[in-house]
């Protein structure tokens, strides 16, 4: 079967999907709460709006998400559907398949037992409809936004730090039973989620047709940048030895898809969110691909207009702090959790745990370097850049990410710390960024 045929093929497959089930908008979704929950009183007028209307929203791209709430006394919650095909692109045009959101309900239900506080509590889930409804928390607001407006998180590197480091150990063999841990792998394989991301993480090519394809091309130029590194193929060898890592290491259920798009944050407080990649893979993924956003917000303070020289700076060495810092309380907080409930096995086994440690700072400098080859050399939109008003600042800003990514993916190996890898974002960064 040509791979034509085959998107083809799968798009039918999507608009019989679709049929099977209540196929929910801005204004059924209300009913559907009513006949399905006690989340609000019988006849309560309700106000909906669904995410993505904005550009700010930071969500709404793939699936489909609507705010509900009663409007006399602000009560609120998030319903989430997902449908066979991604959203951004017309109904039916590239199918995904519906079931992630089972995938994702089960997830989210099994890091609130790890790490409650920074997981949006689930009030239904309606496996049948592939929703779920949740806390709104709409009284936070999408990381990425907030660092293109050059807001302040302190209490990010702790929150984040630990939240990773308690999801990947407490879903690893270091404290389950090795047939738990299997059982668990075997629960989330994801094939269909995992292999966009083992696909796009790694390699030039997508998962979509060529016509949709084409249509993510709006800047020449960032064509041009885009080719010129993918013609590498020194690069193009080292992703694939990326890829290789990313498939075959079985360590713990990451998250899949951590960026800051995927962040809620507050004054203190955080969500994680959109869980719906989740599969077993390496301790060092999600770390890698969050780092690789924090550096676009990183790069992007080098190109924008607001502020004073001294403040962009300041600000830029306060995004690295965060990059640092994470990794730092990554560290700490796995290291407790393996001296309190580590199995016996490990327990003693200091000089294994340290050579996890060494393995995660160069395998996240890689993954570091493909999460931005991937966005960037694929051309998809990018808020952080995006929002640069000058154009010829936003393709500095992709050039210096694509040179910064090179060295973070082949300069992998020398990579023995976290400050290493900061001492090479900003040698890279003092030789190639604007001024």
């Amino acid at each position: 079967m040509s791979k034509m045929d085959y998107q083809r093929q799968r798009l039918m497959e999507a608009d019989q999907t679709q049929m099977t089930y209540q196929d929910l908008n801005s204004e059924n979704v209300k009913t559907y709460l009513a006949e399905h929950t006690d989340l609000f009183p019988p006849d309560t007028p309700l106000k909906v709006y669904e995410y993505g209307r904005n550009e700010r929203d930071g969500d709404g791209y793939v699936n489909h998400i609507y705010r509900v709430w009663n409007e006399k006394t602000g009560k609120s919650v998030v319903v989430k559907q997902a449908k066979p095909y991604i959203k951004a692109f017309g109904t039916g045009r590239v199918p995904l398949e519906a079931d992630r959101n089972v995938t994702e309900t089960a997830i989210v239900k099994l890091r609130s037992a790890i790490v409650p506080q920074y997981v949006p509590c689930l009030y239904h889930a309606d496996a049948e409809n592939y929703l779920y409804v949740c806390e709104d928390c709409g009284h936070l607001a999408v990381m990425r936004y907030e660092l293109c407006r050059g807001h302040s998180f302190p209490f990010f590197p702790k929150q984040i730090g630990e939240y990773m480091a308690m999801c990947n150990f407490y879903t690893s063999e270091l404290y389950l039973d090795p047939i738990t841990h299997k059982e668990l792998a075997c629960r989330f394989v994801n094939p269909h989620m995992r292999r966009i991301m083992e696909t796009i993480l790694f390699s030039q090519e997508s998962f979509v047709t060529e016509e949709v394809l084409a249509e993510l091309v709006r800047d020449p130029a960032h064509q041009t940048i885009s080719d010129y590194f993918w013609e590498k193929e020194e690069l193009r060898i080292e992703l694939l030895k990326l890829r290789d890592i990313y498939m075959k290491k079985s360590e713990c259920l990451q998250h899949g898809d951590l960026h800051t798009s995927n962040i809620m944050i507050g004054p203190g407080e955080m969500r994680v969110f959109d869980m719906e990649y989740t599969h077993m893979g390496p301790y060092s993924a999600d770390a890698g691909y969050l780092g690789g956003n924090l550096l676009y917000a990183y790069i992007a303070w080098f190109y924008r207009k607001s502020g004073t020289e001294r403040a962009r700076a300041e600000y830029r060495y306060e995004i690295l702090s965060y990059l640092r810092d994470m990794t730092a309380e990554y560290m700490r907080v796995f290291a407790e959790c393996w001296r309190r409930d580590a199995r016996k096995l490990f327990r003693e086994a200091h000089a294994y745990r340290e050579s996890l440690f060494a393995n995660f700072i160069r395998e996240m400098c890689g993954f570091m370097g493909s999460q931005i080859i991937s966005r960037v050399g694929g051309l998809a939109e990018l808020p952080d850049f995006d929002t640069i008003e000058d154009p010829d600042d936003r393709n500095q800003a992709r050039v210096l990410a694509m040179i910064l990514a090179y060295y973070l993916v082949m300069d992998r190996e020398k990579m023995s710390g976290i400050d290493d890898i900061i001492d090479l974002v900003q040698r890279v960064a003092g030789k190639f960024a604007k001024g």
